[in-house]
């Protein structure tokens, strides 16, 4: 089974607000294993755009090869490893659930003079973070859903102009 999450459209990299999602695999089947699948595979769909985005920024000259992840994915370890195993990269989790507050009470303990510079503050008030390390065993797999994933958005767009040119054609009708 095969997800683009672009249900509301692609922010990034492509910036295509016309982007729509699909779902590729589909069968009749309502089973609890068959909404398992669903759900691993769209898990997996917003990874797979995450890679892209990386990849992106990587061939700009870039270098990304970690994540630092807080937030509400950081509580579901199904998430956060296929993030890993798809991205390639060390994902590294706040222990901070809080992770924005933590940041003001580092930014007000600098302005109240408790510590000297930012840096200072984080390494006294910020616990070490959790990392996860990527599964290599799964990049084979991961990198044939990637290239299904990139593929899905181009045959969308081969949708489009066919019919846009249907469009054109019975308009000039």
């Amino acid at each position: 089974m095969h997800v683009l999450p672009d249900f509301l459209g692609n922010r990034s990299p492509r910036a295509d607000s016309h982007a729509r999602g699909v779902i590729s695999g589909l069968t009749l089947d309502v089973s609890f294993d068959n909404l398992a699948r669903l759900y691993l595979a769209t898990i997996q769909a917003v990874a797979y755009g995450t890679r892209h985005i990386i990849d992106a920024l990587n061939s700009k000259g870039y270098g990304i090869k970690r994540i630092h992840a807080c937030g509400g994915g950081t509580k579901n370890p199904l998430w956060l490893q296929e993030h890993a195993d798809i991205t390639g990269c060390d994902l590294y989790i706040a222990k901070e659930s809080e992770s924005v507050l933590l940041g003001a009470g580092v930014l007000a303990a600098v302005a109240a003079g408790k510590f000297s510079n930012i840096i200072e503050a984080m390494q006294a008030m910020s616990p070490r973070a959790e990392m996860i390390e990527p599964d290599r065993a799964t990049s084979d797999f991961h990198g044939a859903k990637y290239e299904v994933f990139k593929l899905m958005y181009d045959h969308q767009q081969q949708y489009r102009q066919i019919m846009e040119r249907s469009l054109v054609a019975s308009e000039a009708a």
